[in-house]
């Protein structure tokens, strides 16, 4: 896993990093600043609405342009107006960007809170990440050297803010991009680009298998939407627990007929997870705090196999002719 993470990183990086030192170096060869200056900041919020509006697991790479460009945006315009030779700030306008965006993208993707406390599911729901646009348009007005009486030439002591700026950007504006990554998780899953369509073909079928329970039917589409909306923003206990319903709990048939919990290390099934998780049948499931910390560090990952238990078992009872 280490060693995935290090090759993970090494990708973002160069990418990004060529990527952002190719257009810094087009832009200090042609007069092109203003042109970007104006596009970029319109370019970013419409691209925000677009990840969580398109439905398409390459909307991924799509939006992950997002915080780079706007890293590299608030970037160029502090390190342009302070006294950089041109060779060190065709690099550190494209260094810094790319190292930042990257680090915290990689450490945040499939995390479910910030310094271990605040939810990055509650963030999303109150749409922290439309505010980035806020902090590309602050940089502007804090790091040009524009004829306005409040504003004034950027200096050096002005590192602080820039550091400030830059941090709360990338931090805001990944959120989206996260749940983008987590969206293509799901979908990769199936080998498909967008899990709903995938999954409306299969609730297709079971209510035209089912046509007397079609509630029922209703009811598992219901978890499973859930479970990835859920998922999707990081709220991985309520994803999970919306999975398990699926395989464990009879609605148009009992899935254990048709499928176990059994999962391979330890936790040794998906009902032990439950059971810590919602800290019930103490007798049957050792639970103390360290447990249950070490259970939701790993969530993530349980609830990824737990969704592909549901996926498995939906696959089979829409294939299945005889009941």
């Amino acid at each position: 896993m280490q060693q995935n993470i290090h090759i993970i990183f090494f990708k973002y990086f160069i990418f990004s990093f060529l990527a952002l030192i190719c257009l810094t170096y087009a832009l200090l060869l042609q007069d092109t600043v203003q042109i970007i200056i104006f596009i970029l900041p319109l370019y970013i919020p419409i691209i925000l609405m677009a990840s969580t509006a398109i439905r398409h697991s390459n909307m991924y790479f799509i939006a992950l342009s997002v915080p780079y460009l706007g890293a590299w945006y608030i970037s160029f315009m502090f390190l342009t107006y302070i006294n950089v030779p041109i060779t060190i700030l065709l690099y550190l306008v494209s260094l810094i960007p790319s190292i930042t965006v990257t680090i915290l993208h990689l450490f945040s993707r499939m995390s479910h809170t910030i310094l271990g406390r605040v939810a990055l599911s509650t963030l999303s729901k109150i749409s922290l990440a439309e505010l980035s646009p806020i902090f590309i348009l602050f940089s502007f007005l804090s790091f040009t050297n524009v004829e306005i009486d409040f504003l004034r030439k950027t200096e050096i002591y002005d590192i602080p803010l820039y550091v400030i700026l830059l941090l709360i950007y990338c931090s805001t504006s990944l959120i989206p991009i996260n749940n983008t990554y987590r969206y293509r998780l799901v979908c990769k899953k199936e080998n498909t680009n967008n899990i709903e369509k995938k999954i409306n073909v299969i609730f297709k079928t079971l209510l035209q298998k089912f046509l007397n329970t079609k509630d029922n039917v209703e009811l598992l589409r219901y978890y499973f939407l859930d479970t990835i909306s859920n998922f999707e923003e990081g709220s991985y206990e309520l994803a999970f627990l919306s999975a398990y319903k699926i395989i464990r709990e009879q609605t148009v048939i009992d899935p254990r007929g048709y499928i176990d919990d059994k999962r391979e290390g330890e936790p040794s099934s998906f009902s032990e997870i439950r059971t810590i998780l919602i800290h019930s049948r103490r007798k049957d499931v050792e639970i103390r705090p360290k447990i249950i910390r070490e259970t939701k560090t790993k969530l993530p990952q349980y609830t990824l196999e737990v969704i592909e238990r549901a996926l498995t078992f939906l696959k089979k009872l829409s294939e299945q002719t005889t009941f």
